[in-house]
């Protein structure tokens, strides 16, 4: 009797330690899990797809945006895979985002010189748009999201263009108000008022960087041939217009500075 109890006793021990074995083979499965740690075929499966994914980037084949290649290199670069072939490929697609985020960056500096000339023109207005006009372009420009603290600035100065506009205390395109001053200048002279047509004078300057700005008269022009009269200066022409009562030229150009100022006047014999 006691024989049968030793074998029984016996036989659950034996089962007890093999219970005791397979948690033992779980929990080591489960730590290598844990710590990150991959079988030699989970490997070679993580390298081989590594290489998929950087392959089009490397070709510039892929249809990923910039920070979307960006994170994909990110993410093979974490695993430490450590691959000589893959390590290799990691750097030719870090490369080659360097290359395209200068692309990139040459791209929107042109795209930002292009809207600030665009700015520039619809602040003065040459072609006389009426306020829904101006804002339709502004809003073509704002919509490309460029990032520029100068860009910034002009599409705050033409909101503030078109509002006034619309609230009845803007004034007129550049153009008009030049013409608007020559004219003033003229009859104020006519009829002896030389107070009047000194401040406006006064006035007139503003528009321009400075007195002495060149104002350029064409004489005649027969395709891309040009002839000048002598030059002047803003100060000397408007002065001009009040000594000699008459006002004899047509704006034909009007060229401004960083700052939207007139920095060169080109005028046409009428």
């Amino acid at each position: 009797m006691s024989e049968i109890a030793s074998k029984i006793r016996s036989i659950r021990w034996q089962r007890m330690m093999f219970i005791l074995l397979m948690a033992l083979m779980v929990a080591g499965a489960d730590s290598c899990k844990s710590t990150g740690k991959l079988s030699k075929k989970e490997r070679k499966a993580q390298i081989e797809q590594a290489k998929k994914d950087l392959q089009p980037i490397i070709s510039g084949t892929t249809t990923l945006s910039y920070d979307e290649q960006k994170r994909v290199v990110g993410q093979i670069m974490d695993k430490n895979l450590n691959d000589p072939v893959l390590n290799e490929m990691i750097i030719q697609a870090q490369q080659k985002l360097k290359t395209l985020l200068a692309e990139q960056t040459q791209a929107n500096a042109q795209k930002v010189d292009v809207a600030k000339a665009a700015l520039y023109d619809l602040l003065l207005n040459k072609d006389n748009k009426s306020a829904d006009e101006l804002e339709k372009e502004l809003n073509a420009i704002k919509k490309q999201n460029l990032k520029d603290p100068e860009l910034d600035e002009l599409i705050a100065r033409l909101e503030k263009k078109i509002q006034d506009m619309r609230s009845g205390t803007s004034n007129l395109p550049v153009k008009a108000q030049l013409e608007n001053a020559f004219t003033t200048i003229v009859n104020a002279a006519k009829t002896g008022n030389l107070t009047q047509a000194d401040n406006t004078i006064g006035k007139t300057l503003q528009f321009f960087s400075s007195d002495d700005a060149p104002v350029l008269i064409i004489i005649s022009r027969e395709g891309s041939a040009v002839d000048y009269d002598k030059p002047t200066t803003i100060k000397r022409y408007l002065n001009l217009l009040k000594d000699t009562k008459a006002s004899k030229n047509d704006i034909d150009a009007i060229m401004t500075d960083s700052s939207g100022k007139i920095k060169e006047l080109d005028l046409i014999k009428k």
